[in-house]
Parts: structure tokens; sequence; C-alpha cells
């Protein structure tokens, strides 16, 4: 599990987020966890969303309304929450909140019960999964568990003065709760020369970088083109590499699954099965 935490002045996380599910080397859950509402439903498949064909009530806000009354997260009840995402179908989607005033229904118990079953979910063919998760804005509301759970915990960050200072309060939080070896930075929209100055100033590893195409941060943040992301970019390469290397470093399979065959990728290929 990879989660991207942001600071102030929209960063690009999510936008990440979406680039690196859209590459990923494997079938992967896509959460959109974010408190104050989600945006990769609205943005980078807004026409799916306005069509019908990604349903709105049916993600974070339903598996907590679902799941309520239970003491411990179920992978199994989590299959019925996901839904295939249409440009890309080795991805699942958990829909985000569509306004702030969800959060009130989720609670704490609800992000933890969420967060053992993203842990723990697997695909129809039963293999695991990885998921990542998008919590938004770092602040009081920020799920904790999907951070404390996570493998690696990314600060999207720009190189720019601004976003660097919202950057420090964000990390010095977390490095009171998380481990140095898990928790680094996700850099959007910058260069070499970017990407050394926010190393430098901030002292934590790189763990994703994001070169500046507009073209296609466009699809991937506001649904340009219907979502379909262009067969070659510059953020789609840098997304593969980051993607393989996150993947081949985190996902560590059994050695019963090693000599299961990998599963062909279909649009349902994440509905089913527990870990």
């Amino acid at each position: 599990m990879i989660t991207i935490v942001s600071g102030k002045g929209s960063p690009g996380g999510t936008t990440t987020l979406a680039a690196l599910a859209a590459v990923w080397p494997a079938p992967v859950l896509l959460a959109d966890c974010d408190p104050a509402g989600g945006d990769l439903a609205p943005g980078w498949l807004g026409q799916w969303l306005v069509a019908g064909t990604i349903r709105a009530d049916r993600g974070v806000l339903s598996h907590a309304t679902a799941t309520r009354h239970a003491t411990t997260g179920d992978p199994g009840a989590l299959i019925e929450h996901v839904q295939p995402v249409p440009p890309a179908p080795h991805v699942g989607l958990l829909v985000g909140l569509m306004s702030p005033g969800q959060h009130s229904a989720i609670s704490a118990a609800g992000w933890t019960r969420l967060t053992a079953s993203l842990a723990a979910f697997r695909t129809a063919a039963g293999r695991p999964a990885d998921a990542l998760v998008d919590v938004g804005r770092f602040g009081a509301a920020t799920p904790w568990p999907l951070l404390l759970a996570a493998d690696v915990v990314l600060v999207a960050v720009r190189p720019t003065q601004r976003h660097v200072l919202a950057a420090r309060p964000v990390l010095a939080e977390l490095a009171e709760r998380i481990v140095p070896e898990r928790l680094g930075l996700a850099v959007c929209a910058t260069s070499p020369v970017g990407t050394h100055e926010v190393r430098a100033a901030l002292g934590w590893d790189i763990g994703v970088e994001m070169p500046v195409d507009g073209r296609t941060a466009a699809v991937l943040s506001d649904g340009n083109d219907a979502g379909a992301v262009p067969g070659r970019s510059p953020l789609l390469r840098a997304a593969r590499r980051a993607a393989r290397r996150l993947h081949g470093t985190h996902h560590n399979y059994t050695p019963a699954e090693l000599r299961v065959p990998a599963p062909r990728v279909s649009a349902g290929v994440l509905t089913g099965g527990l870990r």
C-alpha cells in the first residue's frame, strides 16, 4: 500500500497517483480517501462519472455504511464497492467522498476497517493487488490508519518555495509516527534541478519524480480526452519507471503465488476474492 499526502497548495499528488495507477505493472486498487472530498473520479474520470458508467454512490462512503456494524475490516466486503476504470482496465477504483460533509459518516473506526480491507485485498484471480491511496491535504481530518499501515508514505511537493515550506510541517509531524524508511517525497511538475533543490531543502529521499507535462496532466486531472492516457509522454515514462520500482520493491509474492501464471488483465480483474 502506497499512500500520498499533500501540504497546502495542490502540489499534484492526485495527478501523480493517477499516473502511477495508469501504468502500474499489475492489477492495482486506486483508493480516493481524501476526507475533504475526492478528485480522482471527478477529475480523471469525470466524463465516465457524468455518464453514469462510474457511480458516485459506490466507494468509500458505501463501504463505510455497509460495514458500520463490523468490528474488523473484511477484504471480501470491499469488493462490491470497487469499480473498473474504463481507460485503464487493470485499475479498480474506490470512489471518494463527493463533499466534505460526508466525512462525518466515516468515523475513525470506518477508516480503520477500510485500511484493513485495502491491505488484504485480492483480485478475482486470487492474486494480491497493490493499493494506491490518496488522502488529500494533510490536516486534522487526515485518516491516520491509511498512513500508519502504508508500506510507503509520499508527501507531494512542487519545486517552489511555497510548496517546500508547506511540506516541512507535514513531514515533521509524519516523522514523529512513521519510520524514515517508509517516508519520502513525490516531487511533481519538476526538473532534475528542481528535484535536487527540493531534496536539499527538505532532507528526504525522493520516492517519485514527475516531470512537467501539461498535456498528460490535463488528462489525469481534468479528464481531457475522456481520461484516455496517451501512449507516450514524459509524465507516463517517469510514472512507469517509478511504478515498476515501487511494485518490485514492496510487493512481496509468496512462493505459491510465484508459481501461478499472471492472469490476463480484464475490466473485472479486481472484482473478486479475499486475501
